[in-house]
């Protein structure tokens, strides 16, 4: 792909020296100047498929190099070390679709140069992919790396690329090599900004490289860059090229701060989403518009002159309402979170103390058996009493150690039937303000509809007497026309409202019994497991020890009878 890379870092650039290995490394992958390439594919050319042997066929080539572990290339090995596998070179294998990759998912670096590929595609699972090397190809859309966020080094070098896109998931990048493409307008190059970490660029062989004021252009928005094009970036070329584009990039920058701060809340409001709906509150955001919605008689009343008002003063009762609700859940939901982590600190210690008393019996227990294996061992033959006074000592320890796990099970539901009552009562105090809190939305609910009958019937009384005017809009003078019918439509609008309410009240209710019921099943079942698991290591280790004592007899045994074969 590329002929022999500068060794000598002061290649860079005339009279400067480069410090820094990685970035010689990087230099040295993405900058320097290639020469060779495959050719385009052409009309009746063979393409070929990705497939195992094509890939056993890299890893022999790795091996061949002396550049990877040996792997045999046998298709159930192959199968097994695909997995593990960090670096695959497909390069030169005239591959027109990339494909056939699922497996590798320890990949970190991927090399597809110098083929024909046409689309980058089927990638999204390589999330830890580092390294991609495109180029050389018959690409013409950046596209397809949405889910590589950790790709810090990417060439793209001699393909039909004439938009810099489809790069935003890829924050992490360091190099990028776009050059001998398309590209044609200065304006692409600003959306690299977004790249902190981006500190060696090329794109010579753009179009957009040929323009006169292509270099300065780059320098003054890419600050960060310390290579473009092959040559390594002077500190005074940066400060010259901002002042050049001081206005400009006020304006960019502007923007972008801007952006940032939208950004900002929105993660922020994402966030608190998040913290209401862990604690049950995610109703209080939506409350509002979730009574409006299916509430088809409100898009006729909507219509009714002054409604605006009126529907002000619902939204701010209902918002006071739930900022009350939001207030005094968080706070419930704070006690909670306090009492299963101080549940769960009484627990450690308990699993403490029981461990570390469990330890001390099986210390002295094996204490004992070094030494009884030590003397037995200078016999020249055991007899079965011998053993049997260790066999009791083990039935001791062992009887001892079930003990001390049935004390520690005891304590835990001593421990978690205290938790149980303290938390069911923060559970009971979530629920009566639950019940508040609808309440009090239903209140406001009465309360717009007593302030909507009150505006339709005084609006009706001036339609009666001609007093509204010729501006009226058609759908409220349709609804005016008739009392029944104007009345109709706001008791239709409060009952879907008071349905609503009642649903979101009966779907909290549910959640917080849920949770309820979850987080006690959850720590009962966590224990039961724990508890079983203990059995059964406490049995074993009886039943080994045991075999331990009796081989010491067998093997006496064994002897004797070898003996009178003889």
């Amino acid at each position: 792909r590329f002929p022999n890379p500068p060794r000598d870092p002061t290649l860079c650039a005339p009279g400067t020296v480069v410090s820094s290995p990685r970035l010689c490394d990087s230099f040295a992958h993405t900058f320097s100047k290639p020469t060779m390439r495959v050719q385009r594919v052409t009309d009746g050319e063979e393409t070929a498929v990705i497939d195992d042997e094509m890939i056993a066929g890299a890893f022999r080539d790795e091996e061949a190099a002396g550049e990877g572990e040996k792997k045999s290339s046998g298709t159930a090995v192959l199968a097994e070390i695909i997995g593990d596998a960090t670096t695959l070179r497909l390069s030169f294998k005239n591959v027109l679709k990339i494909d056939n990759l699922q497996g590798f998912n320890s990949l970190t670096k991927l090399c597809l140069d110098n083929n024909i590929v046409k689309e980058i595609c089927n990638l999204d699972h390589l999330v830890h992919l580092q390294w991609l090397d495109l180029s050389f190809n018959n690409i013409s859309k950046i596209e397809g790396l949405d889910k590589l966020t950790n790709l810090t080094d990417l060439s793209l070098f001699s393909n039909r690329i004439s938009e810099v896109e489809g790069l935003e998931a890829c924050t992490k990048l360091q190099c990028l090599s776009l050059g001998n493409n398309q590209i044609s307008s200065l304006d692409g190059i600003v959306k690299l900004r977004k790249f902190k970490n981006l500190h060696l660029l090329n794109l010579e062989g753009n179009p957009v490289s040929r323009e006169s004021e292509y270099r300065m252009y780059v320098l003054a928005y890419l600050i960060e860059l310390k290579y473009l094009d092959y040559a390594m970036v002077v500190k005074s070329e940066v400060v010259s090229a901002r002042e050049q584009y001081q206005d400009e990039l006020l304006d960019v920058e502007e923007k972008e701060q801007l952006e940032e701060e939208k950004a900002a809340r929105e993660a922020a409001a994402l966030e608190t989403t998040a913290k209401l709906k862990a604690a049950n509150l995610a109703v209080v955001e939506t409350v509002f518009s979730d009574m409006f919605e299916d509430d088809e008689d409100n898009a006729k009343l909507k219509a009714l002159p002054n409604i605006g008002d009126v529907l002000g003063t619902f939204s701010s009762e209902v918002d006071a309402a739930s900022q009350q609700f939001r207030q005094t859940g968080l706070d419930l939901d704070r006690q909670k979170k306090e009492e299963l982590e101080a549940f769960r600190a009484a627990v450690a210690k308990l699993r403490s103390y029981y461990a570390g008393e469990s330890v001390k019996m099986i210390e002295l227990w094996v204490q004992t058996k070094k030494r009884v294996d030590r003397e037995l061992s200078l016999q020249d033959r055991v007899q079965n009493t011998e053993i049997t006074p260790y066999v009791d000592k083990l039935g001791v320890l062992s009887n001892d150690l079930m003990d001390l796990e049935m004390r520690q099970v005891e304590q835990f539901e001593e421990i978690m039937n205290d938790f149980d009552t303290k938390y069911r009562e923060i559970n009971h105090e979530c629920t009566e303000q639950q019940t508040v809190y609808f309440r009090a939305v239903e209140d406001c609910s009465n309360n717009y509809l007593r302030d909507l009958t009150a505006l339709a019937n005084d609006l009706l009384d001036r339609m009666a007497k001609e007093e509204l005017g010729d501006d009226l809009p058609e759908d409220a003078a349709n609804l005016l026309i008739d009392r029944d019918t104007c009345m109709n439509a706001i008791t239709g609008s409060h009952e879907v409202h008071v349905g609503k309410i009642f649903k979101m009240e009966e779907v909290t209710r549910f959640a917080e019994m849920q949770h309820l019921n979850e987080t006690l099943r959850e720590l009962r079942d966590e224990e039961h497991e724990r508890n079983r698991s203990r059995i059964m290591e406490l049995h074993d280790f009886k039943a080994k020890n045991l075999a331990a004592l009796q081989d010491l007899i067998t093997k006496e045994v064994e002897l004797d009878d070898d003996e009178e074969g003889a």
